[in-house]
């Protein structure tokens, strides 16, 4: 199968059309062209490089275009830049379409766009969206409205990748404010189809539309964007009116959802995957036979059912579904596996420096429901005499924890992403330049051997590509580093005066929505 042919299977968008004549349905005072959303957890930053999870980027692609994006067939399509052209595998070059403003009304500029993606090479702002641009060796304004992108060596993945961190933000405002862009003192200024006009970590953000966007017009006028962070209490706003629709629906909780009465819940494929992040670093986890043990101990089957509700499944390798479906079509590889087996798992340790068990941290975000998956975990490590002290944390001190790779040895990542390509997930993982601070390589495995092979990926297409990613996975597979544990469906519940479309590749989810007719 063809990566084209799999990523058109993949675009399973769902399109929620909700009964009309509800606008007088409890709590529901607010205009219809007013939606009041709801995420567990608030935005941090609006720029990606300082808040790159699903909270902040859920608000920053409704502000801030994109140069381009992913259509919702999974392929790149224009936005800020109107076309560009490839004249060889290591250069791309954009031209910017005519009339996008920022929303004070000042003009994007090719300086603007290019700064905007070089800035994340910039050791000064330590940019969590770092490892998506490592490709990139240099950025080039040649014309009023052209920037070329000359890269280290060919990546099939670039474009893709682009969709997501080239965001495009004012160059004089970016560069004045490397460290603290996007915070609720700087704030940020985009040309998107909508513009912030509130952001508080408190009390959420506020947007308005933009009306010098130069797209279509947005249905919505204004969006209040807030945090509940108790799953029953964000289910239960919803079902009365206090808010008007989310997508931070915990998979185990979706028959909870799919029963309220007035709201559409729907399911579509997600860009997902929940793994074990094991540092390699130091301490017992520096041991493969350890890392294989506890691979071996954990009965994935029972946690994907705790953890998705029948909306999803066990993760047999370290990318999310739809990329390997995009990659491999129906005939992923077959990879060394660590199926639930707790003889093996005490053989391996046993075989281990560490034969009699152990202690390890687990800290977790004690806003999310990690702590179920987390609690089940520790029951079957304890079963061969490893025992995790679970350690919860406010929201915003884990993630403080989490990227600054300190005191963090077993963690649960429960991540999202935003491209069909293993080149956006790969260096992620494993990747050197990913292992320091605001990386994503959370295990801090990685060698040069590793970042060769990485690099190597972009020099190759269809079933040479899916051969070296298929490397690249056989040796995470084999040296665990991370042990994947499921995947999940991505949700969204929307009140019944509203209707909206949504898919694997939805990065600006409010544009999607409008006020249902009659409402």
């Amino acid at each position: 199968m063809t990566s084209a042919t799999a990523l058109a299977r993949l675009a399973t968008g769902v399109l929620l059309v909700l009964a009309a004549g509800c606008a007088g349905a409890p709590g529901s005072g607010a205009a219809p062209d007013t939606l009041r959303w709801a995420m567990g957890n608030a935005p941090n930053s609006l720029d990606i490089a300082h808040g790159f999870n699903d909270a902040s980027t859920t608000v920053q692609f409704a502000v801030l275009d994109t140069m381009v994006a992913i259509g919702p067939d999974g392929r790149v399509v224009p936005r800020i830049a109107a076309s560009w052209t490839h004249p060889d595998p290591r250069t791309y070059v954009f031209t910017l379409r005519e009339g996008p403003r920022f929303s004070d009304g000042t003009p994007v500029t090719a300086e603007d766009a290019a700064y905007s993606l070089t800035r994340h090479l910039d050791p000064a702002v330590t940019s969590q969206a770092a490892s998506y641009v490592t490709q990139v060796k240099k950025v080039e304004v040649t014309g009023p409205r052209t920037v070329r992108v000359t890269l280290r060596k060919p990546s099939p993945t670039f474009l893709a990748t682009a969709a997501l961190a080239w965001q495009i933000v004012p160059k004089k405002l970016a560069a004045a404010h490397p460290k603290d862009l996007g915070s609720p003192e700087v704030g940020t200024l985009g040309s998107g189809p909508f513009k912030v006009t509130k952001f508080s970590l408190a009390s959420g953000v506020t947007l308005e539309r933009n009306e010098l966007y130069w797209g279509p017009r947005p249905a919505l006028r204004r969006i209040e964007v807030k945090a509940i962070s108790d799953p029953e209490t964000l289910r239960l706003a919803v079902s009365s009116g206090e808010v008007d629709g989310t997508n931070d629906i915990q998979a185990s909780e979706t028959r909870k959802w799919s029963a309220l009465r007035g709201v559409t819940t729907a399911f579509y494929p997600a860009n997902h995957i929940a793994y074990l992040s094991l540092g390699v670093r130091e301490g017992p986890l520096k041991d493969v036979h350890v890392r294989r043990a506890i691979a071996h101990a954990l009965d994935r089957g029972a946690l994907a059912t705790l953890m998705t509700g029948g909306h999803g499944g066990i993760a047999d390798l370290m990318l999310p579904k739809p990329q390997i479906t995009a990659l491999y079509g129906d005939k992923p590889p077959r990879l060394p596996a660590h199926p639930y087996d707790v003889t093996a798992a005490k053989a391996e340790l046993a075989r281990s420096a560490h034969p009699q068990g152990f202690t390890l941290a687990a800290p977790y975000d004690s806003g999310s429901d990690d702590v179920k998956a987390l609690q089940a975990i520790a029951a079957d490590l304890a079963a061969i005499g490893v025992r995790l002290d679970l350690q919860p944390l406010p929201t915003e001190q884990y993630r403080q924890r989490m990227f600054s790779h300190q005191d963090t040895p077993l963690q649960l990542v429960d991540l999202v992403y935003g491209t069909p390509d293993p080149g956006e997930v790969l260096p992620d993982l494993v990747s050197r330049a990913s292992a320091g601070p605001q990386g994503f390589n959370f295990s801090g495995y990685g060698s040069p051997e590793m970042d060769a092979r990485l690099d190597d990926l972009g020099t190759h297409e269809g079933a040479d590509r899916a051969a070296a990613v298929t490397e690249v996975l056989a040796e995470i597979a084999d040296q665990v580093p991370y042990v994947p544990l499921y995947t999940k469906e991505a949700a969204v519940a929307l009140r019944d005066r509203y209707t909206g479309r949504f898919g694997t590749w939805t990065a600006d989810v409010f544009s999607g929505i409008r006020p249902a007719a009659g409402a």
